[in-house]
């Protein structure tokens, strides 16, 4: 069995290590979704710097009190190796011996991690925040020549309340900032290539659950996933990441997205794992009465903006005030565990685990669509940024639709790519099979594609060069032929990998 190593991520190591080497005191501010390697990247940092990692100082702040939360920094002074955190140790017994020894330990050239620094916004312990600044403060105007500190957090909202609020004791303090989004396709080749997961097929079902969240799929290699045959992959992941007892992502869902979120919240995510891509008109009579669309409109907003759970989706040439917009659950994994893999656990502590997954799998076909959509817009977008592939793109929302009076003159396009420079634009139709693409769904989207162009907005393109693509996971030799006998360009995911 290959060895799983650290894979991707080499930008923001290279800039933490610049960080770290620069000479001079630092306060970096590290943010991404849970389980997308934050800690990861510093632990790979302290493995190449057999220095650094002998002046480490890691908490993981608990959801607590300030007695809890200083008995774990205590505990995390302990547990480093240099003399100096160990000495300090007893001494911290509340917020303000907890802040003079960060101070400590930074002047004397260590480096403190806070993890989970998002609690902070919690009343019992904003305090923390009052002590902490007044260290920083000292700390920034030293002469140090090295260590600093890190704070680490997964919630967008709770760490620009603490650090970027103008009213809030650290605002302006920091002196860095990084931000990790998801594994690019080109990483998550690197790992399919390491472990020898071959087929599109399965990187498309691990894309639907996993994205781009390296703890999932580090989870997965230790389940021995990437062994499965690609005929039974989609029900072993099932099965072996969430279905058993002892599955490892069975409870990760509730643990980490959703126990902050209760009621009207909770019952609008269920929607949206149900009817993706629905209106905000839809959204709201799906979930509550007439007379509760103010209310519920406030929960929309919470969830788009301070626990950006929710993506909203303009249509291409579209402003951000379109009446067309369209909301989407923002993270796969919970997109895919509200839809496939919740009901599934549910229906397994009843039913035979076959029957379990009979039950599945048309529920996983259908969010294998969606996540396959969205999988081409992203490819668009880092083959684009990257210099890769054969199309420069000049606008970053993917795809075009309208709601029409006259239902018959709806026009729907899931990819819309503009090349503007170059006057080119993309026309793209996605298939999660081959299969799917039939003259019926050709017909329909020459259609669509005639109804765009038609539009008074849109009549300048009829100059530009048009180009019409179909993709799926995988063509085959023939499906090639007879779709550019019909005039059609054919993308699969072996050509985006052969990109890269």
């Amino acid at each position: 069995m290959a060895e799983w190593k650290f894979y991707g991520r080499t930008e923001p190591l290279s800039e933490l290590t610049r960080i770290v080497n620069a000479g001079r005191w630092y306060f970096c501010r590290i943010e991404g979704r849970r389980r997308i390697g934050k800690t990861s990247l510093l632990s790979q940092l302290a493995k190449v710097d057999e220095v650094l990692s002998e002046r480490i100082v890691y908490m993981q702040v608990p959801d607590s009190d300030e007695r809890d939360v200083a008995t774990t920094f205590q505990r995390a002074l302990t547990a480093c190796d240099h003399s100096l955190a160990q000495s300090l140790s007893t001494a911290v017994v509340d917020f303000p011996s907890m802040a003079r020894a960060i101070g400590d330990l930074c002047r004397a050239g260590l480096v403190v991690v806070i993890d989970e620094f998002q609690y902070f916004t919690r009343a019992v312990l904003k305090s923390f925040n009052s002590f902490l600044q007044a260290e920083v403060d000292k700390l920034r105007d030293s002469q140090i020549k090295q260590g600093g500190l890190f704070v680490l957090g997964s919630l967008h909202a709770d760490m620009n309340q603490l650090l970027e609020d103008k009213g809030a004791p650290l605002y302006g303090r920091l002196t860095q900032r990084i931000r990790l989004d998801h594994w690019d396709f080109e990483d998550l080749l690197d790992v399919f290539r390491g472990q020898e997961v071959r087929e599109p097929s399965q990187w498309l079902t691990l894309w639907t659950f996993f994205e781009g969240v390296p703890k999932f799929y580090h989870d997965a290699y230790e389940q021995d996933l990437y062994h499965v045959q690609p005929d039974k992959f989609a029900d072993e992941l099932l099965t072996r990441m969430f279905l058993r007892s002892s599955s490892p992502l069975s409870e990760e869902a509730d643990t980490w997205f959703l126990r902050e979120l209760r009621g009207r919240s909770l019952s609008m995510l269920t929607f949206l794992a149900d009817h993706a891509g629905c209106s905000n008109g839809e959204l709201l009579a799906g979930v509550g009465a007439p007379e509760e669309k103010t209310q519920i409109s406030a929960y929309l907003v919470k969830l788009v903006a301070n626990y950006e759970m929710v993506s909203k989706l303009n249509p291409v040439f579209s402003d951000g005030k379109s009446r067309n917009a369209r909301y989407y659950i923002a993270d796969n994994f919970l997109q895919a565990w509200l839809a496939v893999a919740k009901p599934a656990r549910e229906a397994a502590r009843m039913k035979p685990m076959e029957k379990t997954l009979e039950l599945a799998r048309p529920r996983l076909r259908g969010v294998e669509g969606f996540a396959f959509e969205k999988l081409i817009r992203k490819l668009h977008q880092e083959c684009s940024r990257k210099g890769k592939g054969d199309f420069d793109l000049s606008s970053m929302n993917l795809g075009y639709w309208n709601r029409s009076r006259d239902a018959s003159r709806n026009v729907e396009i899931d990819v819309v790519a503009l090349d503007e420079p170059n006057k080119r634009i993309r026309f793209g139709s996605c298939k999660r099979s081959a299969e799917a693409h039939t003259n019926a769904a050709l017909l329909e989207f020459e259609g669509h594609v005639a109804g765009f162009l038609a539009s008074k907005d849109h009549k300048r393109l009829k100059e530009w060069s048009i180009e019409k693509v179909l993709f799926s996971p995988t063509f085959t030799a023939g499906d090639r032929a007879h779709f550019i006998g019909k005039g059609y360009t054919v993308k699969d995911l072996h050509d985006y990998a052969s990109l890269f």
